[in-house]
């Protein structure tokens, strides 16, 4: 009995600090590359975007979020961040697999110092 209770009680810690701490999905994009990814972790319910293009950039840089799927990934919700702007928004997901984009403006873009975050 005493184990199971043990067994109980480590279980609930876990599952209360996975829940408190939550995941947070970061992506740091230097001048010369054309897109950056962050991990990918499950998430659900409000995601705070965050994203900050650095004065240092020469170009707009795009913020993204994307669920994982099965064929080419799904676009959920971007902002475009101006030179040296930066951008915060919390979108509603339903459960899924979910990651930070970087993408610089254009096609295959570069120029842009910057740092975004999905934090769930």
């Amino acid at each position: 009995m005493k184990g199971k209770t043990i067994t109980i009680i480590l279980a609930t810690l876990i599952l209360t600090a996975s829940s408190v701490f939550g995941v947070t999905s970061t992506a740091n994009i230097t001048s010369t590359m054309t897109a950056a990814d962050g991990a990918q972790y499950t998430m659900s319910g409000a995601v705070s975007m965050l994203g900050y293009n650095y004065a240092s950039s020469t170009n707009s840089l795009w913020i993204q979020l994307y669920k994982e799927v099965s064929g080419p990934n799904q676009l959920i919700s971007e902002s475009n961040m101006a030179i040296g702007g930066t951008a915060s928004w919390a979108p509603n997901v339903p459960s899924g697999t979910y990651y930070v984009h970087l993408d610089p403006s254009g096609p295959l873009g570069t120029g842009c110092n910057g740092y975004g975050r999905a934090e769930n």
